[in-house]
């Protein structure tokens, strides 16, 4: 078991909360000031919601994507009555400012007080965290689920909590995949790390539950999906695109590859993103079959790419030089901080299969350091418990 964690210091909360509040809010302000959104884009989850509220005409399947953004988006433009996206921003700025908290916890319990009030001071400035905020993507959401479900999952390992505890556990990863798709597989590696690391009376019942838990809103989610689609669709209809889009090392490829897979689609009578997904699944199945080398080689460079520290365009080369220096650092940090924590390298399992789980999916699937979001956090954690190590001792 763990030792027993601290209260939390509640000045210093407050404090590490008002700095990522202003922040996230600074940026924001920012964002909108430049009209950001029409130069980086968005995805189809604004306009999902404003359908799913009756704000907006039918734009046909909405298994395109995970639903519980599009939810989220939902919600809170009806309770504001509009649809003006401002709410939505809002809110994710209090979620983003939220999570500096829950990785002090994580800090406390993993590594020490003083790394538990570093981390969260690294995450309340960490710009990739900062930068998501105004993105009408799943990034910010996800991360704030993602955060709490790991502090449960803690909990639930440190108090040997029974069935029902890990049930629980499990609802709230399974509602994290109806976020992001690409979570949904986790347990396939977490679950060995906890009987390799925990084993103890009951734990086979309580990770039972566990995955009854996890399947519960999936479930709700794919049986809703059939009755109204008749398809089996668990999280999303958009693996087989993604798939696809992603399997190449060309850069100029990659950005072209969307609009030659809309109109290849067409041309094919490929209709809905049902049946678009399962053409390019099987396209990219038959690549792999025919092509297993090329097939290898591109894998083991998106795995790669997946850790680069210098982000690709359209950032400007200033700001990529400088984000290339900040990865560079926290990388080394981190690194440190694996190296520090080794002696108790098996406390940090669940997060280290996370990494492999994420490098593993987005080197198959499609990758960018967006997708490597959801890794910030918990390399934040890392970095600090490494610079931890390497100050001097409080007498």
């Amino acid at each position: 078991m763990f030792k027993k964690i601290a209260r939390p210091n509640l000045s210093f909360i407050w404090i590490v909360t008002a700095i990522a509040l202003a922040a996230r809010f600074a940026f924001l302000a920012f964002w909108r000031a430049k009209d950001l959104s029409s130069f980086y884009g968005q995805d189809l989850y604004y306009s999902l919601a404003l359908h799913w509220i009756g704000k907006a005409p039918w734009i046909g399947m909405d298994v395109s994507h995970p639903p519980l953004y599009t939810a989220f988006i939902a919600a809170v433009l009806w309770c504001f009555k509009g649809t003006n996206p401002a709410p939505v921003l809002v809110a994710q700025c209090l979620l983003s400012a939220a999570v500096p908290f829950l990785i002090y916890r994580l800090g406390q319990r993993l590594a020490s007080e003083r790394a538990g009030r570093i981390a969260a001071l690294w995450v309340a400035l960490d710009p990739g965290l900062i930068f998501f905020t105004p993105h009408l993507q799943t990034e910010t959401l996800f991360i704030a689920m993602e955060c709490c479900f790991f502090l449960a999952l803690y909990s639930c390992l440190d108090e040997e909590a029974g069935p029902v505890g890990f049930a629980g556990l499990g609802f709230l990863g399974g509602a994290c995949s109806l976020c992001r798709s690409v979570f949904v597989a986790y347990p396939a590696v977490l679950l060995p790390v906890l009987w390799m690391t925990r084993r103890r009376k009951g734990l086979a019942l309580a990770l039972f539950f566990f995955c009854v838990g996890w399947l519960a809103p999936i479930g709700g989610w794919a049986l809703r999906n059939w009755v109204r689609y008749h398809e089996f669709v668990p999280t999303s209809a958009q693996m087989g695109w993604t798939l696809y889009e992603g399997f190449t090392l060309d850069r100029e490829e990659i950005r072209r590859r969307p609009y030659d897979m809309a109109d290849e689609a067409r041309r094919v009578g490929a209709v809905g993103s049902l049946q678009t997904s399962r053409y390019f699944k099987a396209k990219t199945m038959r690549f792999v079959r025919e092509n297993p080398i090329d097939a290898a080689k591109i894998v083991f460079g998106k795995a790669l790419l997946y850790w680069r520290i210098i982000p690709y365009d359209p950032h400007s080369l200033a700001q990529r030089a400088v984000l290339a220096v900040y990865f560079l650092i926290l990388f080394v940090c981190a690194g440190m901080g694996i190296w520090t924590q080794r002696k108790t390298s098996a406390h940090w399992w669940p997060i280290h299969a996370l990494f492999f789980y994420l490098t593993a999916s987005h080197a198959v699937f499609f990758t960018s350091l967006r997708y490597r979001m959801p890794l910030e956090p918990f390399l934040c954690l890392l970095a600090a418990a490494g610079v931890d190590a390497f100050m001097p001792k409080k007498s």
